[in-house]
């Protein structure tokens, strides 16, 4: 509240009010950016680190999000951290944005996608990212991997599959694809991921998730 306080004097030239409002919740933000990795973990504390990067200006948010940085891994997939990687997302820089791309490519999006708390992290990333970061997760969808393992293939290998046909038969990650063909601008990624989502479509409505791709396909 003091936060959003401070940025609506400043905001209306007021500067001094803004000031006395930011010295007010400097010690919270303090006490708070010292314990981020266990308050974001914390069904009320994701809330605090949340409202600090939505309220919050430079030199605290800067700071907030660079501690934050330091568990991305750690939050990714967490039931409470979960959030507050969705609000770096939203509320963060591009180097925040980078850096939670790269633990997606490198944890594997399908593997990703496929968790409850973590595939919602993957749907902001889309949303938020640039066109280039929002173009790298496509790629990563056209990847071929074993349907078992997981493990890199190639196509034409019995038993091997795209990513994106694995990605549209689970409850979650079908998700994630249909947020990818709503915000992916038009392009030679849009355009393999579309190729290999209608060559498949007969097969597709075998299954209950993937349905809702086969619907946003044809509409």
């Amino acid at each position: 509240v003091m936060s959003a306080k401070a940025r609506g004097a400043r905001e209306a030239g007021e500067m001094s009010k803004a000031d006395y409002f930011n010295n007010q919740v400097e010690f919270i933000v303090d006490d708070v950016l010292d314990n981020v990795a266990t308050l974001s973990c914390h069904p009320y504390g994701c809330r605090v680190l949340q409202r600090i990067l939505e309220h919050c200006v430079d030199p605290k948010k800067g700071r907030a999000l660079d501690e934050i940085r330091k568990c991305h891994e750690l939050l990714l997939d967490d039931q409470y951290g979960n959030y507050v990687i969705q609000h770096v997302l939203q509320y963060g820089r591009h180097g925040d944005r980078e850096s939670i791309l790269k633990l997606v490519s490198e944890k594997g999006i399908l593997g990703l996608s496929k968790q409850k708390f973590a595939s919602n992290v993957v749907e902001k990333l889309l949303k938020y990212g640039t066109a280039s970061q929002r173009n790298a997760l496509v790629r990563e969808m056209l990847k071929v991997v074993d349907e078992n393992t997981g493990a890199p293939s190639s196509h034409g290998v019995p038993g091997c599959s795209s990513v994106v046909l694995l990605m549209v038969r689970d409850a979650y990650a079908n998700y994630v694809v249909q947020t990818t063909l709503d915000v992916v601008a038009e392009g030679e990624e849009k355009r393999q991921l579309l190729d290999e989502l209608n060559a498949n479509a007969a097969l597709l409505r075998n299954y209950t998730f993937a349905k809702h791709i086969v619907t946003k396909l044809s509409a």
